[in-house]
């Protein structure tokens, strides 16, 4: 009876042993390994990178479409404002006309013919006959002008026909941009939403390790910049320099294949960037007393939403545009301010730092603050590929 118990125990652990090995198996078979995990993180950077830069130049593009909009509304405001004008004046230039007319009709030509002969002496005669020619001509230029609005009124009309067409095709296409971009706003989100805890980690060690790589890369070209301009020096202190200024040649880095964006900065640029003394990078405060770079700093850590200019959240134009004012009123999109501002290769703190999809508000050492993408909002980061220096008015 013993023997048979000690059997059926046996037997109860090695079927609750196959048991859990099977059970066991499949996930072992189908486990996630860290590489993967991983590769993941990495795929989802590139794809989120992809997408802020395909939302950073629609929030560009739907600028320039609703600023083109009004431009033509607002040409063909003035188009409809100039054809009341001007019809206005024909309305005078036909009354006068028809005076002139009425009063020739009721009076015929004898007046005339009164007038002219009526005159005693040769210099009367010429004086009067001056007289009649000056009216003539004043009949003839009121039916000149007349001609010439109507001319003008029908050009008129043809700009408010093509700027009210115009105004209506800017309106749709700032709308398809506006669907466009909303519909990448929820496949940003939906990427966001869809991540595990450990992949979401991963995706910030990804970004931590893209940003450091741009700081170093950065930190290489103002090292360069220094000692190329420490050499300089050394060179001018020895041997007599023209007065000219020398050109320098610039010294650029490229975006590495695989997704993220990178610094780039000319040599004479990144040479402001360091003392005369003993070529120093030079650095600031967080609170530094300008006020463009205090507003940005105070604005670390706000989220990032496209098309946003306000308290809570910014895209990158509407950051920038909120540093330079201490407002919420948009001033531009990337266009804008490399449009409208001087251009710089002497970036200091305050300046704008910006491409044709992205801008932000340059610190100094080869950095900016600038409202990055989702999940990240705004934040200090390098100066990214490509990017120019301008300088608020």
């Amino acid at each position: 009876m013993r023997l048979t118990a000690t059997r059926k125990t046996v037997t109860a652990c090695v079927v609750a042993s196959a048991l859990a090995l099977a059970l066991a198996a499949p996930t072992t078979a189908f486990a996630v390994t860290s590489a993967e995990k991983q590769a993941e993180a990495q795929a989802v950077l590139a794809s989120l990178n992809t997408m802020q830069a395909q939302l950073d130049q629609a929030s560009n593009d739907h600028y320039l479409a609703v600023e083109a909009q009004q431009q033509a509304e607002a040409d063909a405001q003035a188009a409809q404002t100039r054809i009341d004008e001007a019809s206005a004046e024909i309305a005078d230039l036909q009354s006068r006309l028809g005076t002139r007319a009425h009063s020739m009709y009721k009076e015929g030509n004898s007046t005339f013919l009164d007038l002219i002969l009526g005159a005693t002496t040769f210099s009367e005669f010429t004086s009067r006959w001056d007289l009649l020619v000056s009216i003539n001509q004043n009949d003839t230029d009121l039916v000149n002008e007349t001609k010439a609005l109507r001319t003008e009124i029908e050009e008129q009309k043809a700009v408010l026909d093509e700027q009210t067409r115009v105004a209506a095709e800017k309106a749709e296409e700032a709308a398809r941009i506006e669907a466009d971009a909303q519909a990448t706003v929820a496949a940003m989100e939906s990427t966001y939403n869809s991540l595990s805890a450990e992949v979401a980690a991963l995706l910030e060690q990804e970004r931590a390790a893209q940003e450091a790589a741009q700081a170093a890369r950065a930190d290489q070209v103002l090292a360069a910049a220094a000692q190329s301009a420490q050499a300089a020096q050394t060179a001018q202190a020895v041997i007599p320099q023209p007065t000219t200024d020398a050109i320098v040649p610039e010294t650029t880095y490229t975006q590495p294949s695989g997704g993220g964006s990178y610094e780039t900065m000319d040599s004479a640029a990144a040479e402001q960037l360091v003392s005369s003394g003993g070529g120093t990078i030079v650095g600031y405060d967080a609170n530094t007393g300008n006020a463009i770079v205090d507003r940005a700093y105070a604005a670390l850590g706000t989220a990032y939403s496209y098309g946003a200019c306000s308290q809570d959240a910014f895209d990158c134009s509407g950051f920038v545009s909120y540093a330079l004012t201490g407002g919420y009123d948009r001033l531009g999109s990337t266009t804008t301010f490399m449009s409208n501002y001087q251009q710089v290769s002497d970036p200091q703190p305050g300046d704008i730092a910006v491409n044709d999809g992205h801008c932000g508000i340059y610190v100094g050492d080869g950095k900016m603050v600038h409202a990055a993408t989702y999940g990240v909002g705004v934040v200090e980061g390098a100066v990214q590929d490509g990017m120019i220096f301008v300088r608020p008015n």
